[in-house]
């Protein structure tokens, strides 16, 4: 390569050189701004990243990851990274992130969950907003102090938030009806509140409603504050008629409850939040007197109690002194027979004077003691009817004087009140009477006899018919030829007797004669009762 350069000497011969410092390239200023920016974005990301959560729901409806947003009052403050199945595959889990920020307020103890989707409850129609937007997981921050990131998600949205105005009571009954969640309470036709929970007690025997009184309602409920179920209708039929009451066409379609206190009661204070009250059936219930004295006792009848129930009045002259709580069945093995058991509540407080003498000195005696001295005094219980119609019956306490002597037996548990023997029957027993009756009556016979009179009435009226052709053939032209020679003897005579013919003449002239001498004999009448003395003297000749 060298002898080739030499033998081309216009060719420059390189010359190595040893290199000095290198100036920086600019290309390399941009990689290195976006890799310092990038580090930066990717600190305050983590800085700024919030806690993640944990979220249980039986069902993952309308949740999806990197979409589902968590809100309070319609602020996102978190959003749902991942959904997956628990290990048991009976719920699902949400994994959610929470901004940083507003994490202290929520994570705590009895923060809740709970999924919005469009609902239909209580008559009430909610987040329609997610049927465009989709569904998000609503959150209500809890007021503990214990940190916690694991939840049980609410399946049903709550119906009230911690913030808003008003209480929550517990009425409890025998059935829910048609009563959920949403339900309206109303206090006196006003929209006072809502049902916030429905479940049933500890034994089953009963239902407890939550009950959520909006502000200013909530003043008016008191320790005696009276709750009924208002759904529906409520119709009686009673004594006095049949009624029918209804709280407003909004409660015969989706229920409800209403509260009021009794008439003329005392002002009270408000009642405390998660007080207890009864749930009674219908308002007539519920704003009956409640007695602090009630006595119960049993009343043995020894015939069918038919009509009478569980909540039948026990009446005394017109006054409701009780009612009816239980109707049982009680075998006697020596009688060989079985007697209707009746327990029933007295009132004893409505059955005492209403003075008080502020003199007496003596103890007032126990109620039991006044109702053994009423039945010393002949007072016993009877069976009564209290519509012909229905058939209803009611235990009725009268003072009997003839009646035979009886005890207040207080031996057993519960006392056995006395009963009437020989109650009047019930309309059922009194049909009973009267069909036995007729059973007596010989209806065969009387058929028999009316068969028989029927056959003799149809022979007469052949022999009517019979009789009426005989007329009909013989007696018929004969009566049709007399009939005929009446009629030319009329004719004939009515020729004779007419205004041209010479018979009608000399009749009338006839008739004439007979006039004038009718008129003499009432001139000569007239003349002697004026000279009765010419019967004897004679006329007198005129003057002249």
């Amino acid at each position: 390569m060298v002898e080739e350069n030499a033998s081309r000497p216009d060719l420059p011969e390189a010359v190595a050189k040893r290199g000095g410092p290198r100036s920086p390239q600019l290309v390399w200023i941009v990689p290195i701004v976006a890799l310092a920016l990038g580090g930066w974005l990717a600190i305050q990301h983590f800085l700024n990243r919030g806690p993640n959560i944990e979220i249980t729901f039986k069902s993952a409806e309308g949740i999806e990851a990197g979409k589902t947003r968590i809100r309070n009052k319609a602020v996102d403050i978190g959003v749902v990274k991942s959904v997956r199945l628990s290990e048991d595959g009976k719920s699902v889990i949400v994994d959610a992130e929470i901004d940083r920020k507003t994490a202290p307020r929520f994570l705590v103890e009895d923060t809740r969950f709970w999924v919005v989707r469009p609902r239909i409850a209580g008559g009430q129609v909610s987040g329609l907003s997610t049927l465009l937007a989709g569904s998000y997981i609503g959150v209500e921050p809890g007021t503990s102090k214990q940190k916690k990131t694991e939840f049980a998600g609410l399946e049903v949205p709550p119906v009230i938030v911690g913030d808003s105005p008003g209480k929550v009571f517990m009425v409890r009954g025998d059935d829910l009806g048609s009563l959920d969640i949403n339900t309206p309470i109303y206090f006196r036709g006003l929209v006072a509140g809502k049902v916030v929970s429905t479940d049933a007690s500890g034994t089953g025997e009963e239902v407890r409603v939550g009950v959520f009184i909006d502000a200013p309602y909530d003043r008016f409920v008191n320790t005696d504050t009276r709750f009924w179920n208002a759904s529906g209708a409520e119709v009686s039929i009673d004594a006095s008629g049949a009624k029918v009451q209804v709280q407003s066409l909004l409660t015969i379609l989706l229920g409800g409850i209403s509260f009021e206190n009794p008439p003329d009661a005392p002002e009270m204070a408000p009642a405390p939040a998660k007080t207890e009250f009864v749930l009674y059936d219908n308002r007539t219930e519920a704003m009956q007197v409640h007695e602090t004295i009630v006595e119960r006792v049993m009343v043995k009848f020894a015939r069918s109690v038919r009509g009478l129930k569980a909540g039948s009045a026990v009446d005394f002259r017109g006054i409701t002194v009780g009612m009816v709580k239980r109707i049982d069945l009680e075998f006697d093995p020596q009688a060989v027979k079985f007697l209707t058991v009746v327990e029933m509540d007295l009132y004893p407080d409505r059955l005492r004077s209403r003075k008080r003498n502020a003199q007496r000195t003596a103890p007032e005696p126990k109620p039991i003691e006044r109702l053994q001295r009423f039945v010393d005094r002949g007072m016993r219980a009877q069976l009564r009817t209290a519509n012909l119609l229905t058939g209803q019956l009611y235990v009725a306490l009268e003072f009997f004087p003839n009646a035979a002597k009886a005890k207040l037996d207080v031996a057993q548990t519960p006392p056995e009140f006395p009963a009437l023997a020989g109650e009047p029957r019930e309309l059922g027993d009194s049909v009973s009477a009267i069909a036995a009756n007729l059973e007596k009556v010989p209806f065969d016979k009387i058929a028999q006899d009316l068969r028989d009179s029927l056959a003799a009435l149809k022979g007469s009226l052949k022999r009517a018919d019979a009789l009426m052709g005989q007329i009909s053939t013989d007696v018929a032209p004969q009566l049709a030829s007399t009939l005929e020679q009446a009629k030319k003897t009329l004719g004939s005579a009515e020729q004779a007797l007419s205004s041209d013919s010479p018979v009608g003449g000399d009749l009338r002239g006839a008739l004439d004669e007979v006039r004038r001498a009718a008129e003499s004999v009432r001139m000569l009448t007239d003349y002697l009762e004026r000279h009765p003395e010419s019967l004897i003297r004679g006329k007198r000749g005129e003057s002249k």
